[in-house]
């Protein structure tokens, strides 16, 4: 899911309809999930919680490494919303003036054709009720990324992620699971300007630190069946 992301033309997709798929089927289909800052204490139950990406970092879960290996085998885990807007995805296109700009896409595969269930525009080209409340989703969790992401810059200018990489055993032989990502070096962290630390705790931020690190005890159960 999500591998054939393209704008979401009213043109080319006016006779289009799609399939809403479960959410849990969609979790299962991705092992790394963007998550909002306000979703990383509700997930840091259930998955490790770290941070991801080279020039945009951002907060994500790490649900597993297929659907068979997947915390969403089981039951009453949290569905972040990046899930629940499927097939409708936050994406990127170059405008007139050739500038990358934010745009709704949609994964045209395997849940959209002219044959499956929900319109996406009804005939004078506005969005159905489905379709519009998803969308609606994908703006809401890009607002919210986007504080994950102001949130992550103010740790990198305090140096304080720590680069990590994820390795099981298989048979004797090390695998890497996830090659590069990072977490918040806590020693220093403690050691921040006190002024720094009550700031960041009015705004909640220390909070979901310590549910990011507390969450990082959670990769065991990614294999736990």
């Amino acid at each position: 899911m999500f591998k054939n992301i393209e704008m979401l033309d009213k043109k080319k997709f006016k006779s289009m309809k799609f399939t809403p798929v479960s959410n849990k089927e969609v979790a299962k289909s991705i092992g790394i999930i963007p998550l909002g800052f306000d979703e990383v204490i509700d997930m840091s139950n259930s998955a490790p919680v770290f941070i991801f990406g080279k020039d945009k970092k951002e907060f994500v879960s790490f649900s597993g490494i297929s659907s068979e290996l997947s915390i969403y085998n089981k039951k009453d885990i949290y569905l972040p919303n990046f899930v629940k807007t499927y097939p409708f995805i936050n994406t990127y296109a170059k405008n007139q003036d050739n500038n990358m700009v934010s745009v709704i896409g949609i994964d045209n595969g395997q849940s959209v054709d002219k044959r499956k269930k929900q319109f996406i525009f009804n005939k004078k080209g506005e969005l159905q009720k489905i379709a519009n409340e998803k969308i609606q989703l994908v703006r809401e969790l890009n607002t919210k990324r986007d504080v994950s992401k102001k949130i992550i810059n103010e740790l990198e200018k305090n140096d304080l992620l720590e680069k990590q990489s994820f390795k099981v055993k298989f048979d004797d032989e090390e695998k890497v699971i996830i090659e590069e990502f990072y977490i918040v070096n806590r020693k220093k962290l403690v050691q921040l300007d006190d002024k720094i630390i009550s700031l960041w705790a009015k705004k909640g931020w220390i909070t979901i630190i310590d549910c990011h690190l507390k969450s990082l005890s959670n990769f065991q159960s990614i294999f736990e069946k």
